[in-house]
């Protein structure tokens, strides 16, 4: 067998659950397996493997059991890419009875219908929730390396955001004005995850986060129309007038972009120079994937809105 599940659509009890059930006493591991697919929504079998750290079997015969037991759903939607590019590690998301498991145990889970989330996800959304669980899959590899440095979960820097944060439908939604094919206009961009780092002299620093699979132009002439200009110009207009201090409490809060290709990256680049009037941002931190896969994401030179390189452990 293969070194990960993997999807096959006529396999279709892969996405039955197993009749009768036989008993199942829950692990320590079976709840760090539940608490990570709420992390990141959607999460292959392989990426919960790496985060594991244990024996691959092991782990995928757990995920199996939580699967038929109803902690863990497997979406539909992601059948439709095997006729495409074959077959896949299987991917989970978190059921209402795994959520309801995770309150039992003190996390904080909101009372979304979670099986119900996980059955209507379409399969270019859970392919884009993927690539930002790699990242954060590596990210927190990396910490758990390297010694005085931890992740702070997304949940923790909402909970001590500002009330109006707190209380917001969309907590992370930027919001802010800017000027767009000389447009003057109301910006609006939802980042694909938030995330600090812990050092160990108990300061921290904090990250918006965007993954950019390259499928969307980096300008357009129309003012309304999705491009990465106007994702940065949002970026850009929102810090100078200080969203991450009014939105978040932050003051070190910096918007990395992980994008596909270095020819991307350096028009991205020259999208900065053309909204700052060749100033550019330290606020913004930029990346390749297929360079960044190669090495670890705390000791990447991440390339500045200004051309300048930067560490992440620094």
């Amino acid at each position: 067998m293969s070194t990960t599940e993997t999807a096959q659509a006529p396999r279709r009890r892969r996405f039955h659950r197993s009749e009768p059930l036989g008993p199942m006493q829950l692990t320590a591991r079976d709840l760090i397996l539940v608490r990570n697919v709420r992390h990141h929504r959607f999460i292959s079998s392989s990426q919960l493997v790496k985060l594991d750290g244990g024996n691959e079997s092991n782990v995928l015969a757990r995920l199996r059991k939580l699967f038929d037991h109803g902690y863990l759903e497997r979406p539909p939607a992601q059948l439709s890419s095997v006729p495409i590019i074959g077959n896949q590690p299987l991917v989970y998301g978190l059921s209402a009875k795994g959520a309801r498991l995770l309150r039992q145990h003190g996390l904080r889970v909101s009372n979304t219908d979670w099986t119900e989330k996980a059955k209507r996800a379409g399969a270019v959304f859970i392919d884009h929730t993927l690539a930002v669980t790699n990242f954060m899959v590596e990210l927190e590899l990396a910490c758990g390396r390297t010694r005085g440095i931890t992740i702070i979960r997304d949940h923790a820097i909402l909970g001590a955001a500002p009330a109006d944060t707190q209380l917001a439908r969309e907590p992370l939604r930027w919001i802010t004005h800017g000027t767009v094919n000389g447009m003057h206009e109301i910006l609006s961009v939802i980042p694909d995850g938030m995330f600090g780092l812990r050092f160990a002299d108990d300061t921290g620093t904090f990250f918006l986060l965007e993954i950019d699979r390259g499928t969307i132009p980096i300008a357009r002439s129309g003012a309304s129309h999705r491009s990465i200009t106007r994702k940065l110009t949002a970026y850009i207009e929102g810090w100078r007038a200080g969203r991450p201090l009014k939105q978040f409490g932050l003051k070190n809060l910096r918007v990395m972009f992980v994008t596909s290709s270095q020819a991307r990256m350096e028009h991205m680049l020259n999208a900065v120079d053309s909204i700052t009037q060749g100033k550019g941002s330290g606020f913004l931190l930029f990346a390749d994937a297929p360079t960044l896969a190669q090495q670890d994401p705390l000791t990447f030179s991440w390339t500045t809105g200004r051309r300048e390189l930067v560490r992440l452990a620094d």
